[in-house]
């Protein structure tokens, strides 16, 4: 088999996987499924990924990469350029996701529906795919803790997934969205973008559940 070969074969094959694991679910497929649809042999998936573990990280690992990498560059900046603005923060976060859905090269209501499975499977699948996110999660947890001092540890940890919790759902629910708004006009990407941000931006900074004494005595035993 010439390198070109291994090449389009390991191809096809993430490119199969995905397409199954979104249309019916990972556990739901096996190795066998995605091998028939990828027109290749068993062996060549133990080949080139070693388990159904491995092809299931780099199925995932493809789409949330170059999304995450777009993430950080874009904080980085946002850290430098405008330390004082939450919303450049959030806007880092939210942005690469969702422009994910606009990307002519892409596949938006696809991708959508991929990572849809990733929040419906079973916490044993989920647990897997979760590590792609640890760098992420710590990065802007600690650039919203200087924005935030208000907060304590739980509180910031809730909101921060708060804000993942809203961006996931404009993002995996794209097509019933659409479907729901009947004749309402729901603007540009870019608008629904800035629209989020300020949304969850407010809930960021909103006040604490506890009270300044409490918040400060959790925040010192953390």
């Amino acid at each position: 088999m010439s390198p070109v070969n291994e090449s389009d074969t390991r191809e096809r094959l993430l490119d199969a996987a995905e397409k199954l694991f979104a249309e019916t679910g990972i556990g739901a497929t096996s190795l066998r499924a995605v091998t028939a649809e990828a027109q290749a042999n068993l062996a060549s998936v133990h080949y080139h990924f070693g388990s159904k573990e491995s092809l299931l990280l780099e199925v995932f690992g493809r789409r949330i990469k170059p999304v995450n990498h777009e993430r950080l560059e874009r904080l980085d900046k946002a850290m430098t350029d405008a330390p004082d603005d939450l919303d450049a923060i959030v806007r880092s976060f939210v942005a690469p996701a969702l422009l994910v859905l606009a990307d002519p090269e892409m596949d938006g209501h696809h991708v959508s529906k991929l990572m849809g499975r990733f929040f419906s499977e079973p916490a044993e699948i989920k647990m897997q795919i979760f590590p792609l996110f640890d760098e992420v999660a710590e990065r802007f947890t600690q650039a919203l803790k200087q924005h935030l001092p208000h907060l304590s540890p739980t509180e910031l940890f809730w909101r921060f997934h708060y804000m993942v919790g809203c961006m996931a759902f404009s993002l995996i629910e794209s097509e019933s969205l659409e479907s729901r708004a009947g004749s309402l006009e729901l603007g540009h990407i870019e608008d629904n973008i800035e629209g989020m941000v300020r949304f969850i931006s407010g809930g960021l900074s909103a006040p604490s559940l506890q009270t300044p004494a409490v918040a400060k005595e959790a925040d010192g035993e953390a």
